[in-house]
C-alpha cells in the first residue's frame, strides 16, 4: 500500500466495517451513489473512514423505505436544509409506524389475555359477579333501526375505531336495554361498543358502571340467544334481584378461535341491583 493510501480501507476492509459484502460497494460505485475516495492506476479502490457515516446514512434511508433511485439525487444535491427536511419527514413517518406497532402490540396482548382467560372459564355456570367500571366507545343509537341504518351505523362505528385508533383488541360488544330485556326483544340492540383502556380527549365514552352483574354464556348462533336470556332472567328472579339499565354481550370465542358458529361463545353480563 502506498503512502497515499495507508490510512484508507480496501474494498474488503471497508465492506467488513460496514457489515456488507464487497458487491454492495461495487454496485454503489457503479450507479454513482457512493464511490471510493481513491481509485489508483491499477483499479484498486480505497475508502476513507469518513465515508462510513455516508454509508450509514444511505443504509438508514433504505431502512425507512427510501429507494436508491431517490437517495441518489438527494446525495447529488446535498444541503443542510435538504437534509433537515428529509430527516424530519422520515422521523414523522417512523413515529406513525411506531404508533401503529404499539397499537398492534396492545391488540395482540389483549386478545392473548382474553383467550387464555376463556380457556379457563366454566361456561356452564350462571353466577353473580362484581365488575369494575369500564369506559366504552359506543356507536350511534341503533335501537329499532332499519337494516340499512344498522349497516350504516356499524360502518360509521368501525370507521371511527380506525380514525381515532380505538381498536384495543377487545371484541365489539352490544348493549341491550332494560326495556328490551323485559319485552324479550333481545336482539334489538341499543348500541355497539368497544372497551377502552385509556382516556381519549377527542371522543366521548359511555361508562359501564361498577357493580353487580349476572354473568352467563350463550353457545352458538345469536338467533338462539332467547333461551339463554330466559335462563338468566329466571336466575335473577330466583335471587330477588332487579334488572339494571343494560345487558352487555361480548364474544369470548368466535371465528378467530372456533371453526363453526355452533362453537361460538358469547358472554352476557346483565346489570342488577339488590
Amino acid at each position: 500500500m502506498s503512502e497515499a493510501t495507508h490510512k484508507y480501507f480496501t474494498t474488503g476492509e471497508f465492506a467488513r466495517l460496514c457489515r456488507v459484502n464487497k458487491q454492495t460497494l461495487f454496485y454503489y460505485d457503479d450507479i454513482g451513489l457512493m464511490s471510493p475516495d481513491i481509485k489508483n492506476e491499477k483499479g484498486y479502490r480505497f475508502y476513507s473512514y469518513r465515508q462510513f457515516e455516508l454509508f450509514n446514512v444511505i443504509e438508514l434511508l433504505k431502512e425507512v423505505g427510501m429507494p436508491l433511485k431517490e437517495i441518489k439525487p438527494f446525495l447529488e444535491n446535498k444541503t443542510p436544509e435538504n437534509f433537515v427536511s428529509l430527516l424530519e419527514d422520515k422521523a414523522s413517518k417512523i413515529q406513525r409506524k411506531i404508533q401503529n406497532l404499539q397499537q398492534i402490540q396492545q391488540m395482540i396482548e389483549t386478545k392473548l389475555s382474553l383467550t387464555k382467560e376463556a380457556i379457563k372459564t366454566d361456561f356452564s355456570r350462571i353466577h353473580i359477579e362484581e365488575l369494575s367500571e369500564e369506559k366504552l366507545f359506543s356507536s350511534d343509537a341503533i335501537l329499532d333501526c332499519t337494516d340499512r341504518d344498522f349497516v350504516r351505523a356499524v360502518s360509521d362505528f368501525i370507521d371511527a375505531l380506525h380514525t381515532h385508533r380505538l381498536d384495543t383488541g377487545y371484541p365489539i360488544g352490544a348493549m341491550v336495554s332494560r326495556n328490551q330485556l323485559l319485552s324479550a326483544d333481545y336482539e334489538n340492540y341499543s348500541n355497539l361498543y368497544m372497551k377502552q383502556t385509556e382516556n381519549h380527549e377527542a371522543i366521548t365514552c359511555y361508562t359501564k358502571p361498577k357493580g353487580l352483574y349476572v354473568v352467563g354464556y350463550h353457545f352458538g348462533k345469536s338467533e338462539r340467544i332467547t333461551a339463554t336470556y330466559e335462563e338468566m332472567l329466571a336466575f335473577i328472579k330466583a335471587h330477588e334481584l332487579q334488572i339494571g339499565e343494560y345487558s352487555y354481550e361480548e364474544y369470548v370465542l368466535d371465528a378467530v378461535t372456533k371453526n363453526t358458529s355452533e362453537e361460538y361463545v358469547t358472554k352476557i353480563m346483565i346489570e342488577v341491583r339488590k
